[in-house]
């Protein structure tokens, strides 16, 4: 079925001439992208899987972090966007729309009232001298605001972006930027899992070369983990913010290892010793289940034979049922927010002939 708000904006696209830009974001994960084919829009998106899915698809595409610093002054007749769920995102991109769009050019935007869609078309209003009201369509509002002449000052996306010192850690600091979840803090289900990692590595049955951290976000649990081995480390996350942060901490403290940008760590084809996991449970602003579902099936996809995944979520995620199928599963410790479960993949059991090597599982 063909998401409201991804709906909302086809119509304007169909009725615009010239090059479009349109903008998403986790928010139109299930958007019928096909509607864009043969259009002369260019989709950019900082979720690899938009990024994997409308390439498939024959869609002109970019994955970024919302860098649209390439492109020159009055690039597209028309920008689309759906509104983000943070603040600096928004802002960020009508900022930029301003500059990207002639004169006369549109700016669309689509979003529910909770989401902020009122006031950012009445912002977007004032920055591009266009005060329009915002058409109210079902549950949901789109405004469509022209680029006419104004002086107004862009509006405060926080340096958006910049990636910048975030999070002091010892003597040491940690960078971060918005457009990732906690992304000025220590999430405090990460922070209980980092402090179980030792126990973790020690409960292995061999020590760890391999680690994921699966859904990485800034990078944290890989810093952590890395002061407690010598194993290489493969941290991969779907969100281009997330992908450019967590590099530059590899970076900045020296790990060994790789950051893959990947959804669910579906383009991984290695086998890890050990995989950590704070999966989120959010799809841009819905709760989905479906989400820690797919990380633990990527899990299992991913972990050799014999090896561990330790988990956090909030307690009342039901992951022990996710997995249940596929891990042995332990509750590795718990407090009033918080479950850590130990997923253990069973060693593959194999009938064969006398004298014949097991197959590698690595």
């Amino acid at each position: 079925m063909t998401d409201p708000a991804f709906q909302l904006l086809l119509d304007p696209l169909r009725q615009e001439s010239g090059r479009q830009l349109l903008v998403t974001d986790e928010n139109l994960h299930d958007a019928p992208l096909n509607e864009l084919q043969n259009r002369d829009v260019l989709l950019v998106t900082n979720r690899h899987d938009l990024y994997e899915s409308s390439r498939a698809q024959g869609i002109d595409s970019e994955f970024s972090d919302f860098d649209f610093s390439h492109f020159a002054d009055g690039s597209f007749s028309q920008i689309l966007y759906r509104v983000s769920k943070e603040k600096p995102i928004v802002h960020h991109i009508i900022n930029q729309a301003r500059r990207l769009l002639p004169a006369g050019g549109v700016l669309t935007m689509t979003g529910a009232k909770n989401d902020g869609i009122k006031t950012y078309a009445e912002k977007a209003g004032h920055y591009f001298g266009d005060q329009q009201r915002p058409e109210k369509q079902g549950a949901l509002y789109r405004a469509r605001i022209h680029h006419l002449t104004s002086t107004e000052p862009a509006l405060d996306d926080q340096q958006y972006p910049l990636i910048r010192p975030c999070v002091a850690w010892q003597d040491r600091l940690l960078f971060s930027k918005p457009g990732q979840f906690g992304w000025h803090k220590v999430d405090q289900g990460s922070a209980f899992l980092a402090a179980h990692l030792k126990d973790f590595f020690q409960s292995l049955d061999r020590p760890p070369t391999s680690i994921l951290d699966l859904g990485c976000g800034y990078g944290y649990l890989s810093v952590m983990a890395a002061q407690l081995t010598d194993a290489e480390i493969t941290a991969t996350d779907n969100n281009a913010a997330a992908v450019a942060s967590c590099q530059r901490n590899f970076t900045e403290q020296q790990i060994k290892g790789a950051v893959v940008a990947s959804n669910c760590g579906d383009s991984l084809t290695q086998r890890f010793d050990a995989v950590i996991c704070n999966p989120p449970f959010h799809q841009g602003f819905n709760t989905d289940h479906g989400l820690t579902r797919r990380f633990v099936s990527s899990c299992h996809r991913l972990l050799r034979s014999g090896g561990r995944a330790l988990f956090v979520v909030n307690r009342f995620v039901p992951l022990e049922r996710f997995a249940e199928a596929d891990f042995n599963v332990e509750k590795f410790d718990e407090n009033r927010s918080f479950k850590l479960m130990l997923l253990t993949r069973q060693p593959v059991v194999v009938n064969r002939a006398p004298g014949l090597r097991e197959p590698s599982d690595r």
